[in-house]
């Protein structure tokens, strides 16, 4: 039949007949590929009418929902949004052969089952994590609640979304505690009647794992030879920092504020955003600087807090009350826990 029209008249009238009452076992994927042979000769505006028609369908055929339900993001979404007859099987099927686009949809419908959440999350891609962590009505295991904590290193959002869920267990939100602004790690310890000491405990403990060995005996270094090469000031430490290197930024930043590695890594934990201002002020950095110093922190997981609001004041107060000495006193006092 070539004829767009008619294709579509027939493509909608099989579709009807198909979905008018329940199939038998042994008929059902038969007008399941009957559905997939139609549409797939069929103009997206017809496969998006016939999958509007599926999708109220409680005993659509499956191997149709399943072909629509990885097609273009435009009609797929209206079987993923919706689609009454998708089961589990239908569901796991569209997160393993379907787009990130797909998987982000179905993450956000409601009632998902562990199965299909395990699914969704094993690409560990950060949106449909988040997505799932904002999702009240999934299940979510623990298996993908350690996925969604590794992934929430590095996105600030997951993280709150993880932190607003209601059925993980006390030792998750000790470990998610971490990872949260101070106004969060409250909140969580009287939800949850966590430990602080135990949560203050395990951020210093995490502080001190930022870098491995080799790579703080390389950053000292290169540090002290900057500082014999008369190079090392705060533009020094922020280079760094643009460029990623890490543990060459942490000993620049305590040789220039005259405190331990182990102080500076502690008080940026515990001390966040003001720490970090501190640390500008004394080394040097004025407060044109400190954005992108919150910024590549944040990106980094060592930042948790957004530079709005509060932590905006309390940066701007370090700058307007500090001068560099007192900075670094501060400083190494907030880092006194070793």
């Amino acid at each position: 039949m070539r004829d767009p029209d008619k294709r579509h008249q027939l493509a909608l009238g099989v579709t009807d007949m198909c979905i008018a009452q329940k199939l038998s076992d042994s008929a059902e994927p038969v007008a399941g590929e009957l559905l997939v042979t139609l549409s797939s000769t069929c103009t997206e505006d017809t496969q998006k009418a016939m999958a509007e028609k599926l999708t109220s369908c409680e005993w659509a055929p499956h191997a149709a929902l399943r072909f629509l339900g990885t097609r273009d993001i435009e009609i797929a979404s209206v079987i993923i949004k919706k689609g009454d007859g998708l089961s589990d099987e239908d569901m796991i099927h569209i997160a393993q052969t379907a787009s990130p686009y797909h998987r982000l949809i179905l993450a956000k419908r409601s009632n998902l089952r562990v199965r299909v959440t395990d699914t969704l999350a094993q690409p560990g891609e950060a949106n449909v994590l988040r997505a799932l962590a904002d999702n009240d009505t999934a299940e979510i295991s623990e298996g993908t609640l350690e996925i969604c904590l590794t992934a929430a290193r590095t996105h600030p959002k997951l993280r709150e979304a993880l932190a607003r869920r209601h059925d993980i267990s006390t030792d998750y939100a000790t470990q998610l505690c971490i990872m949260l602004p101070e106004s969060w790690r409250e909140e969580l310890c009287r939800r949850f009647g966590l430990d602080k000491t135990k949560v203050e405990e395990l951020t210093v403990e995490a502080a001190l794992k930022i870098s491995d060995e080799g790579s703080d005996n390389d950053a000292a270094e290169l540090v002290h030879a900057a500082r014999k090469e008369g190079r090392l000031n705060g533009q020094y430490a922020l280079s760094a920092l643009k460029k990623g290197e890490e543990a060459v930024f942490d000993h620049a930043i305590a040789e220039l504020c005259e405190l331990t590695v182990a102080q500076w890594r502690v008080a940026l934990a515990m001390g966040g955003v003001r720490a970090a201002a501190l640390a500008c002020q004394s080394a040097g950095l004025d407060r044109t600087a400190y954005p992108i110093v919150h910024k590549a922190l944040r990106h980094l997981g060592r930042m948790h807090q957004a530079l709005e609001g509060d932590a905006m004041s309390s940066a701007a107060n370090v700058f307007r009350m500090y001068g560099p000495e007192k900075a670094a006193k501060v400083l190494r006092q907030m880092g006194g826990r070793v």
